[in-house]
């Protein structure tokens, strides 16, 4: 078993555990009766809230291909990123998502495996930067909400912005010209995915006094779901842990982390659609 496999088998693995050690906590059947008492329009609105969240997604990952001088056509990109997408999810073991990425641009375009390997990490990275500045600006408010505290969260937020920037002109060429841009990118993405888990807990039909907490929430599992697979587990046992956080019942909360991964796991078949064919991507200059 070579590194690559073992990392792969180690994240199924705490995703296995995580989700062990939440469903020995709740009930399946309140989890099944939520659902079944869910507003349907509304887990409609975060569905279409999230697929906009994916495509933002991909035009910031081809942004970034671009300049980078891997001018890959928008279309053949989002087929490649939901292809990518379904990798990540459906399996385990094998290819990951930005791996295959890598790999089939190389092979058709002959493009360098590592500049297209930075470019790939960069994307991911930009939205792990995203959601650490959130995390700062919400978290500071939720400590001491106020105008005081709220200019203190953008203070610092602004900050981290600036301080990522300087740290990462060391590592990456291009970072001056591509940086701010993708950076907006990923707070889009971000503050979509947001609205995604708000109109989790609207359909819920669940009493909330604030939804800064929620989102402080989702903001913490996006981060803890690296280290399982696809998500899964880490998300739900983040959630469950923050019961008391988000003063409601343990199985209410993990509803909620496992109801944006079975929004995830959906959306992500979509890259089935472009397996089944063969895969002819095209170049652009735009």
């Amino acid at each position: 078993m070579n590194k690559k496999q073992l990392k792969t088998f180690a994240k199924i693995g705490i995703s296995v555990l995580l989700l062990y050690l939440v469903y020995t906590k709740i009930d399946v059947h309140q989890i099944v009766d939520l659902f079944k008492k869910s507003n349907p329009f509304i887990i409609a609105l975060a569905i279409v809230f999230f697929v906009f969240s994916q495509l933002i997604s991909s035009v910031r990952l081809n942004y970034i291909f671009h300049q980078n001088h891997f001018y890959l056509d928008h279309l053949s990109n989002l087929k490649l990123y939901f292809v990518g997408m379904f990798y990540n999810f459906f399996i385990p073991g094998g290819i990951g998502g930005d791996a295959y990425k890598v790999f089939i641009l190389n092979k058709q375009f002959n493009w360098k495996v590592k500049d297209l390997t930075k470019s790939v990490f960069y994307d991911r990275l930009s939205g792990l930067l995203a959601i650490f500045c959130l995390l700062l600006f919400i978290g500071a408010y939720i400590i001491s909400p106020g105008i005081n505290m709220f200019l203190i969260g953008l203070v610092v937020s602004v900050i981290f912005f600036f301080v990522t920037k300087l740290l990462l002109k060391r590592f990456f060429k291009s970072i001056e010209a591509i940086y701010t841009k993708s950076f907006i990118y990923s707070l889009i993405i971000q503050l979509l995915q947001i609205a995604t888990i708000i109109c989790i807990i609207i359909a819920f039909k669940l009493d909330v006094v604030s939804f800064l907490n929620y989102c402080f929430t989702f903001l913490v599992s996006s981060v803890s779901s690296v280290v399982s697979f696809a998500g899964f587990g880490a998300r739900e046992y983040v959630f469950l842990k923050a019961s008391t956080f988000l003063s409601i019942k343990q199985t209410i909360s993990a509803s909620i982390g496992l109801s944006f991964n079975i929004i995830t796991a959906i959306i992500s078949l979509i890259g089935l659609l472009f397996l089944n064919t063969k895969l002819n991507l095209a170049q652009n200059q735009t």
